[in-house]
């Protein structure tokens, strides 16, 4: 079973035969060595209504998104 991740800079997939929250590589796309998220926590990001979002969301890199909204109790992860 193949997992999805998303590139925090340009939003890029790529897959894994393994499911973890997040891995770090260098992007194909963008050349940017940073984080991928896998896809599930990238829709529940997009899930967070517009009124909630923290000032600066649309700015930010997935990433930043990710920390500010646990930060901001906006979203929970759970340990599977």
């Amino acid at each position: 079973m193949s997992e999805t991740y998303v590139c925090a800079r340009c939003q890029a997939g790529v897959e894994r035969d393994f499911e973890v929250r997040s891995i770090i590589k260098t992007c194909d796309d963008c050349g940017e060595n940073g984080r991928f998220l896998h896809r599930s926590l990238v829709e529940s990001l997009a899930e967070i209504a517009t009124e909630n979002r923290p000032d600066g969301w649309e700015q930010m890199t997935l990433d930043e998104r990710f920390e500010a909204a646990l930060k901001e109790g906006l979203i929970t992860v759970t340990r599977t």
